[in-house]
């Protein structure tokens, strides 16, 4: 009988260390950072990122049929994109208040009963958080557009549509993605409970 093949145990990382840094673009939204550091492996190198000045925060708004509130406008960047209503928050805003606000401005909704669907980095060489939120008890009223948000128009999704243009690439933006499954989840589990 033969011993068994020992079980290699994988190495430990080092823990990233930072050397110096150079802001390379300051505005008043965002910096670029390329930072020297030493990686987990023991090779030093410079790392790039984006440093967000504030955060953002998203809203399922749901009403008694099942249905969401989706906002469909034309993105500078991406072209027309549908998402549920959301935005950067204002400096030093608490998260719950600029959902909100975004969700009262985008699409003219206020909510009565307000469920933290949690948060998520939108992409690893940024700074920036998404704070997910579940909204009911909807009251809609006006809309109270920006500049940017002219044209801005809301329609109503069912729940299991909207998970389905999640799952097909319908909807481009990573945090309409994840917050539209995140309260289908949530949906799920309050029914079975």
């Amino acid at each position: 009988m033969s011993a068994p093949t020992p079980v290699r145990q994988p190495a430990v990382p080092r823990p990233w260390q930072h050397h110096g840094r150079e802001t390379l673009l300051d505005t008043r939204s965002y910096l670029i950072h390329r930072d020297t550091v030493t990686q987990p492996d023991g090779t030093e190198a410079a790392f790039e990122f984006h440093q967000a000045q504030v955060d953002a925060a998203l809203t399922v708004a749901m009403d008694e049929q099942g249905r969401i509130a989706m906002v469909r406008y034309r993105s500078y960047v991406h072209g027309e994109v549908l998402t549920p209503p959301g935005g950067k928050l204002d400096p030093g805003e608490d998260p719950l208040q600029g959902a909100r606000r975004e969700l009262k401005e985008e699409s003219g909704i206020t909510a009565a009963t307000w469920s933290p669907l949690g948060e998520i980095a939108l992409m690893t060489k940024c700074t920036a958080r998404l704070h997910m939120f579940l909204a009911r008890d909807l009251t809609v009223g006006e809309q109270e557009l920006t500049g940017t948000e002219t044209g801005m128009t809301v329609e109503w999704w069912p729940l299991d549509e909207a998970v389905a243009a999640a799952m097909d690439g319908r909807l481009l933006l990573s945090g309409a993605v994840v917050s539209v499954l995140m309260a289908a989840q949530a949906v799920d589990a309050a029914r079975r409970a």
